[in-house]
């Protein structure tokens, strides 16, 4: 076992009053959903791919010289601004992307020997959220965030006017998809008021409260957006949805019991049909192969 699945270990122990507030579901909880949404699969998997690529040496990302994460958009990208605060050790890019002619918008997940990271991610107070009233998000995770705004503040405008009718993606991985959401209203607006094209996001954790959940479901800041889960991911139950926490995932859940058949679409939070009907999600392994990839081992070798 390598050290990011080492560290990766101290996510479990709060899981287990998840699985336990599950296990006391009523069956009577569960809700057929008939209704589904936009997905398009191949360009999920895209972005997973720029997604891993943020977890290499920033070098190699400029260069797009990163092994694995790279070939998966063999095409490259251009313009490629590195973001990071050494205050959190919050990382992300932006660049243009050739291949979908798209500004891509990316954010580094958690990477266990930075322990400004796991302050990150277990840090969870709430804090109000001002961009809608009575709304409460992770405190760790926006912080996060905040880390890197002013910097998206500054390169997304330049890199818009470079390429105007260019479409917009955002993506992130673990904790790079809890700031990849607080990015999108950031972005949305940036982008003159439009839709942003496309948002997926892997195995991510709980951002906010079911006020924020709500609002966030009401606005229209994507034309398609995602939450992709797969099977026994132990991150997307974090942080809980019972008391004294009470978090919300946002809707639009994909999930993948595994990348070999086919998904299933809830598109309500918190569904059991989907992830939260997962009796026991502690399996690190599910959170590091999306798609069926070897994040781990990929991401120590473009270091």
């Amino acid at each position: 076992m390598n050290k990011l699945q080492v560290l990766l270990i101290a996510a479990i122990a709060c899981t287990i009053g998840s699985t336990l507030y599950l296990l006391n579901k009523s069956s009577s909880d569960v809700q057929e959903s008939a209704l589904t949404f936009p997905y398009d699969e191949n360009l999920a998997e895209s972005l997973a791919g720029f997604s891993m690529a943020s977890y290499c040496k920033a070098s190699k990302i400029q260069n797009w010289s990163c092994g694995t994460p790279c070939s998966k958009n063999p095409q490259g990208i251009q313009d490629v601004y590195i973001m990071k605060n050494k205050t959190m050790n919050s990382v992300g890019y932006l660049a243009y992307s050739p291949a979908n002619d798209a500004i891509v918008v990316v954010f580094r997940g958690t990477v266990p020997w930075l322990i400004k990271n796991w302050i990150s991610d277990i840090n969870t107070v709430k804090t109000k959220y001002p961009r809608c009233q009575k709304c409460y998000v992770h405190l760790g995770f926006f912080n996060a965030f905040k880390e890197l705004q002013d910097q998206i503040l500054t390169e997304f405008p330049k890199l818009k006017a470079k390429y105007p009718t260019s479409k917009v993606f955002v993506t992130g991985h673990s904790l790079g998809a809890a700031i990849s959401t607080h990015a999108v209203p950031v972005i949305y607006e940036l982008n003159g008021n439009k839709p942003i094209d496309a948002f997926y996001n892997f195995g991510s954790p709980r951002v906010g409260d079911e006020n924020y959940h709500q609002w966030f479901d009401s606005q229209n800041f994507t034309l398609q957006y995602g939450r992709v889960n797969h099977r026994a991911d132990p991150v997307p139950h974090l942080p809980p949805n019972y008391s004294p926490f009470i978090f919300t995932h946002i809707d639009h859940e994909v999930f993948y019991s595994t990348f070999k058949k086919p998904y299933k679409q809830c598109i309500e939070t918190e569904s059991l049909e989907c992830a939260d009907g997962i009796k026991i999600p502690l399996d690190i392994a599910d959170h590091l192969s999306y798609f069926g990839w070897d994040w781990a081992t990929n991401i120590l070798a473009c270091q």
